[in-house]
């Protein structure tokens, strides 16, 4: 169960219906399988500032079917006024709805690429209808609260109702386009319905192909494109917020072939995309005709949006550009058809505040937003906002020593905070690599197998200066030359700092008091620089065969990122040669060892030490790994 608190904001608000606010009902819609060739209809959409839902006029070229398992769709082609202003059928197009004799067919989806800019693809309804009835997992529905009374919550339904009932009429209806606004198509010569399907690589959709961010700086946006990328995003595309939004709005509506828009960051960094409102039933809606992330049950932000204007461009590469406005509810789902939602339910969201210092210009900066709840996507989103807030308050991440402190709020640590301090370093983007550890801890902490985890907030601060504090490992000298198991040998090791003169730290090292005699090789390095070795409970580092469950090995790695070494700690622990491998010599060691331990019970011995490693702090980062021998002695 997911905790309230992670909800920085309600999750569910009450709906309420202003005096004269327009209510929509479902329209009548037209099946399929009585779309035909030759039909012409209405579709509409907005596509300047004017904010007013304009029509244009569709023809109906025929049906396409790519095989079984596949999408139906529709193929038509613009034309009138509007589509001659605009050069045909735009990004940002995307969910308008296209009307028969007054019924709803579907939503325009897709053009065909760097081919017609006036042909384009229709998703059928049919399709889009069956989103409502999608399972939503990701509802949060312990937490839906009516903030009346029982009394006050029948008469506000009951006024809701009749509300419906009498603004109903109030719904789209197709208005007729006149033939000198809209210049009729070619006569479609195909006889049937069903025509061969182009190459599939020509039709482009805006889904996963278009994403729209606000707040990323060149550098900033540069790692959100790597991040996003693989989820199959390839198009990025300034926009603004709008300026009459004020985050949360809960008395929003939505009309069909209005612009709204889903977002999966808010705040002062935004990402998200915008497109046209197909339908609406009382608060449900769909919109797009194609998908976002086609990621199904979802936990996105439901924006309102206002069309800005509309750019042209050769062979359907125009597009429609819409600023991101309020929250007024919540994507529940993302699919092939469309994105489907309701308006007033609110996701449940990660609030992520980022605060950097830059020594060199004097400046303190603090970033906050707020991430969609989504395990695939916080760790990406997350890193992303961290590196850019680096990057826009530095302004030169080259040749720079970043410290950072991160605390993830959350329900897999038995303190409520997953925290970790280090301090970084590179002579081109430092950035690369000072958010590494706080997208590893996210990608953890989200990639529990047995049950989703709670992230209630992310709080990240950085400190940066142009100064180099890096030092490499000259040597290390151990005070004794044998040292029994159990003794401590002390190792004088010396650094030297970048341009500056060396210096020394000792660093104390107890052997285990099960380590065999002979040579011990220790590996001496940063905290962070290399992995630490694999050391087990049981003594010598040795590797046994995992007998844990998932639920174990997902503490055990939260616990190894807790525990691991910083990049300015020196580190002391056994080289992983002296691991023992093979079941056979595994055997025979562990034999050896649980004998050495029964002996020293008897001997009165009660806290018997086992491999481990010892970690002390310094000034400064280090960049390399030396190793030395000891020569441990019989016991």
């Amino acid at each position: 169960m997911r905790s309230f608190f992670k909800k920085f904001f309600p999750i569910v608000v009450a709906i309420f219906f202003l005096v004269g606010q327009k209510v929509f009902a479902m329209p009548e819609i037209l099946p399929l399988e009585k779309v035909e060739s030759g039909m012409s209809g209405t579709g509409y959409t907005i596509v300047d500032n004017s904010g007013k839902i304009e029509p244009f006029r569709v023809d109906i070229i025929g049906l396409m079917d790519n095989g079984k398992g596949s999408q139906q769709m529709i193929m038509a082609k613009a034309s009138g006024s509007v589509i001659e202003k605009t050069g045909g059928v735009l990004q940002g197009m995307s969910g308008s709805p296209v009307y028969v004799d007054g019924k709803l067919v579907g939503a325009l989806a897709a053009g065909l690429k760097e081919m017609s800019p006036y042909t384009f693809f229709i998703t059928p309804i049919e399709s889009m209808l069956k989103l409502w009835n999608m399972p939503d997992d990701k509802a949060i529905n312990q937490y839906k609260k009516v903030l009346t009374d029982e009394k006050n919550s029948e008469e506000k339904n009951s006024d809701e109702k009749n509300s419906e009932e009498k603004n109903s009429d109030e719904k789209i209806s197709e208005e007729k386009v006149s033939e000198e606004e809209s210049p009729s198509i070619e006569e479609v010569k195909t006889p049937s319905e069903v025509i061969t399907p182009p190459n599939l690589e020509d039709i482009e959709t805006e889904e996963k192909s278009t994403l729209f961010f606000s707040g990323f700086d060149t550098g900033g946006l540069n790692f959100l494109k790597r991040e996003m990328q693989p989820l199959g995003f390839e198009k990025f595309f300034a926009v603004s917020t709008s300026k009459n939004s004020t985050g949360l709005k809960h008395d929003a509506t939505l009309e069909p072939g209005g612009a709204m828009g889903v977002a999966v960051v808010f705040g002062d960094f935004l990402v998200g995309a915008t497109g046209t409102v197909t339908a609406v039933d009382g608060q449900k809606i769909l919109g797009f005709g194609h998908s976002f992330t086609h990621a199904g049950n979802v936990n996105f932000f439901m924006t309102d949006s206002s069309v800005i204007g509309s750019i042209s461009g050769e062979n359907g590469s125009g597009v429609k550009i819409a600023s991101v406005g309020n929250i007024i509810g919540r994507i529940n789902q993302d699919r092939e058809a469309g994105v489907a939602g309701i308006i007033g339910n609110f996701p449940s969201v990660v609030p992520i505040s980022v605060t950097v210092t830059d020594k060199d210009l004097n400046v303190s900066e603090t970033y906050n937003a707020t991430i969609a709840y989504n395990e695939n996507l916080i760790p990406k989103l997350g890193a992303s906002i961290a590196y850019t807030a680096l990057s826009k308050t530095a302004d030169s991440l080259a040749e720079s020593t970043v410290d950072v402190n991160f605390a993830i709020k959350t329900n897999v640590v038995d303190s409520g905070t997953f925290s970790r301090q280090n301090s970084f370093y590179n002579s081109t983007d430092v950035g690369q690599v000072a958010i590494v550890e706080l997208l590893q801890a996210l990608t953890t902490i989200c990639s529990n197998t047995t049950k989703e985890s709670n992230i209630f907030g992310i709080d990240v601060t950085m400190t940066r200066d142009s100064e180099r504090r890096t030092a490499s490992l000259i040597s290390a000298v151990p005070d004794k030359k044998k040292v029994k198991p159990g003794e401590t040998v002390n190792l004088t090791v010396t650094l030297q700092p970048y341009r500056k003169s060396n210096e020394t730290v000792v660093v104390p090292y107890t052997i285990p008091i099960t380590r065999p005699e002979g040579n011990m090789v220790l590996d001496i390095h940063g905290g962070s620089l290399v992995a630490v070795s694999q050391v087990s409970a049981t003594p010598v580092g040795i590797v046994t065969p995992s007998t844990s469950t998932p639920e174990q090995s997902y503490n055990e790695k939260i616990k190894k990122l807790l525990t691991t070494g910083r990049n300015n700690q020196l580190v002391v622990e056994p080289n992983s040669a002296s691991v023992v491998k093979g079941e056979r010599a595994l055997k025979k060691e562990m034999a050896r060892i649980k004998k050495l331990q029964e002996k020293l019970k008897k001997s009165g011995v009660k806290n018997i030490p086992v491999a481990k490693e010892t970690k002390i702090d310094t000034n400064y980062i280090i960049d390399n790994v030396i190793q030395v021998t000891i020569n441990v002695d019989k016991l």
